[in-house]
């Protein structure tokens, strides 16, 4: 039975930048994926299943990531003939590569792959599945992959359901800046793509002012919002692709005292964000749920070893989190460790 957990240490998160006095978006992050180690470390000492699942994050210094992992983690002790082991892809394409290649030759009975690039990744996926070891592709899409499982979140409903609060928000002849996820990553485009049509096109008033590719890091949100803040007088509202991107925006606008007339919009439903939108700082998020979307994993992985199915692909739905629901999911994120 395959034991060790390999994990980075080393968290590099989506920022180094910040409120004077509070904590890091790198120290919360580091939080996050230590909470998860721990339960992975309790688990793999504890547990002796039948079956052995490997889960090749992106990188588990991303909050998003560190939560899928923990709650895979929560997941997989429904089912006492699995047990499950964390190799962290770093953010590096080729870790997360060599990573695979290296379950697949240690014989692992299921892999649980976050792709960092999904259209890159497809063909190898299916040739591994092909010669006999199934994949299940999560949190992105399956790059066009035909025998992979997938569970994923439509990132175009995402983007359509904060869209739809903007839209209400926004102002007559807003004006507006964009933040990207990186390019080519099918959540950005997705996400892009919902704002799009049920804001932008809706709302034909609004001017969007610039967009950028902000790599989900929040110290580049915070960057870009500084330079926007130098170049324009009037900015009604962010719309980023994720929550990180959103909170650096914001904590910029704060520091040049301009945050109060504006909103802010982002997608993920991290804890950070679920805070934010508590204290007035964000507007609206969308949550793509790691808890479901673990739940459903393992639920597909069960079908798949116990011969009931080759692979399935489904999509768990978003939710939006505004001031009407907040406390909920402050609950939440309590109760699952990412709110301490």
């Amino acid at each position: 039975m395959l034991a060790a957990v390999m994990m980075a240490a080393l968290f590099t998160g989506c920022s180094s930048g910040g409120a004077e006095g509070a904590v890091t978006e790198k120290e919360e992050a580091k939080e996050t994926a230590e909470t998860a180690m721990e339960a992975v470390s309790n688990a793999a000492s504890d547990a002796k299943g039948e079956f052995e699942i490997a889960l090749l994050p992106t990188d588990m210094s991303a909050t998003f990531a560190a939560w899928l992992a923990q709650e895979l983690q929560i997941a997989v002790k429904q089912y006492p003939n699995m047990t499950l082991t964390i190799l962290d892809s770093k953010n590096t394409l080729s870790t997360q590569l060599a990573n695979l290649e290296n379950c697949v030759t240690q014989g692992y009975d299921y892999i649980i792959l976050h792709p960092l690039e999904p259209d890159a990744e497809a063909d190898l996926v299916d040739q591994y599945v092909q010669d006999g070891t199934p994949i299940l592709m999560v949190n992105q899409s399956d790059g066009g992959s035909q025998y992979a499982s997938n569970v994923d979140c439509d990132p175009i409903e995402q983007g359509s359901i904060v869209a739809e609060v903007a839209a209400q928000k926004i102002p007559q002849n807003g004006k507006v800046v964009i933040l990207l996820g990186p390019s080519g990553n099918s959540h950005s485009i997705g996400r892009r793509e919902g704002f799009q049509k049920t804001l932008f096109d809706a709302r034909p008033d609004i001017e969007i002012l610039d967009e950028q590719i902000g790599d989900w890091e929040k110290s580049k949100g915070m960057n870009f919002m500084e330079d926007w803040l130098q170049a324009y007088d009037q900015i009604d509202a962010v719309v980023s692709m994720n929550d990180a991107m959103a909170l650096g925006a914001l904590e910029a606008a704060k520091d040049a005292k301009r945050a109060e007339n504006m909103t802010f919009y982002g997608v993920d439903g991290l804890a950070d964000a679920v805070l934010s939108i508590k204290d007035g700082g964000l507007t609206a998020t969308c949550v793509q749920n790691a808890k479901v979307m673990a739940e459903t994993t393992f639920g597909i992985i069960d079908k798949v070893l116990s011969g009931k199915e080759e692979f399935e692909k489904t999509l768990i739905e978003g939710q939006l989190i505004d001031e009407k629901n907040v406390d909920e999911w402050i609950k939440i994120h309590t109760e699952n460790g990412q709110i301490k």
